[in-house]
């Protein structure tokens, strides 16, 4: 029995024979794709007794496939080979026929969205989009956390960081490519996936409250013989602050939580042994001490400690301290001690109360080089 053409394919034909052009599209309603036949030659009506007609996939499909397959797709914005998923936006990028005007769109951008690595992980570029690219990468999240694949999302600016020390911290001038990517970088703890989630935290008194933060999906890198906890601070303004720090260690750390761990100092991990009110701004934590104003106002007194008002943390820190103590000599020598409220001079971290009675000892983690959402490095003492 011969199927009567629909009127769409008809439509295609008619054009076709008229035009012989290489390519035909046309709009599904409701989807925002555009489902492409490629290759019709002519003389061949409808093309589908050709063996090389291969009709556009969905979105959905490329990343499905990508995922669980292990193989490459070609939908009308996302692509993927075997290794590589990525979106590609086109000049004139009009969604429904109308461009947008009233937001950024990634109109002409390729961007590469997700790498295949040698351990079979997929690393998930966590950086930043316009639109429609963001929602590719929200769509392809969404299928790795509902997958049983191994995976991380990290920005591959901070990657790129990462492998450079810092010296160049944009994705687009890598000196490297996916094939060293592929070799160099693999996965010690996977991600459990992009959330928001409610952390609790605790004031000078003790006291519990929730906030929420927006996480990408913690997780732990290896990129060449170094880690890095992927994570978000949850002092940070906002939703959070995203970081990329290096973990002190030879070896990849067995859980996120010992990975935390090991961006505590000693002295911090006994303080919470004790369970002491450690709190923490940053990079910075704030020990509860047993020392008394007299106590520090006399070493003061006698040259061994300096005090100081709104003293800035480290070299070119941007943690300000409202009061502080400064031991330059003694068997505190190095020490910090402060009371009143702990304030970021970018405004990047909410205001630490420590109070105006009580001392803490201010301490560093235990970090090597850290970068943000966009590569960009953080000081040692930021």
């Amino acid at each position: 029995m011969v199927r009567q053409a629909s009127a769409a394919s008809r439509a295609i034909q008619e054009t076709y024979v008229a035009s012989c052009s290489a390519e035909m599209s046309f709009g599904s309603a409701g989807t925002g794709e555009i489902y492409t036949y490629e290759r019709l030659r002519c003389g061949e009506a409808n093309g589908r007794d050709t063996p090389d007609f291969k009709p556009m996939q969905t979105h959905s499909s490329v990343i499905e496939n990508f995922i669980r397959e292990g193989k490459g797709g070609k939908g009308t914005y996302v692509k993927a080979t075997d290794d590589v998923l990525y979106s590609k936006i086109p000049q004139g990028y009009a969604p429904y026929g109308y461009r947008p005007t009233w937001r950024a769109t990634a109109e002409g951008q390729t961007a590469q969205l997700a790498v295949r690595l040698k351990d079979g992980s997929i690393l998930t570029n966590g950086a930043r989009f316009d639109t429609p690219i963001d929602e590719h990468q929200r769509n392809l999240i969404s299928a790795l956390e509902e997958s049983d694949s191994r995976f991380s999302v990290v920005p591959f600016h901070s990657i790129t960081a990462a492998w450079t020390d810092g010296e160049i911290d944009d994705w687009s001038r890598a000196p490297f490519g996916i094939s060293d990517l592929q070799k160099e970088v693999s996965v010690a703890v996977p991600s459990g996936g992009e959330e928001w989630k409610r952390i609790k935290v605790k004031d000078k008194n003790g006291r519990v409250t929730e906030r929420t933060i927006h996480t990408l999906g913690d997780s732990v890198l290896r990129v060449k013989d170094r880690y890095y906890l992927s994570g978000v601070d949850e002092t940070g303004k906002g939703s959070g602050m995203y970081f990329f720090a290096e973990l002190v260690t030879k070896q990849a750390p067995p859980t996120l939580e010992e990975a935390y761990n090991m961006l505590k100092p000693t002295v911090v991990r006994e303080a919470e042994g004790r369970e002491l009110n450690v709190l923490r701004q940053g990079e910075w934590f704030a020990i509860p001490a047993r020392v008394s104003t007299s106590e520090l106002m006399r070493d003061v007194e006698r040259g061994i400690a300096a005090y100081r008002q709104r003293h800035v943390l480290g070299k070119d820190g941007h943690h300000e301290l409202e009061e502080a103590v400064l031991y330059k000599a003694g068997e505190r020598k190095g020490q910090v001690y402060a009371r009143g409220v702990l304030r970021h001079t970018q405004d990047e971290h909410t205001d630490l109360d420590l109070g105006t009675v009580r001392w803490y000892l201010i301490v560093h983690n235990v970090v090597g080089a850290s970068y943000t959402l966009s590569g960009k490095g953080t000081a040692q003492f930021d």
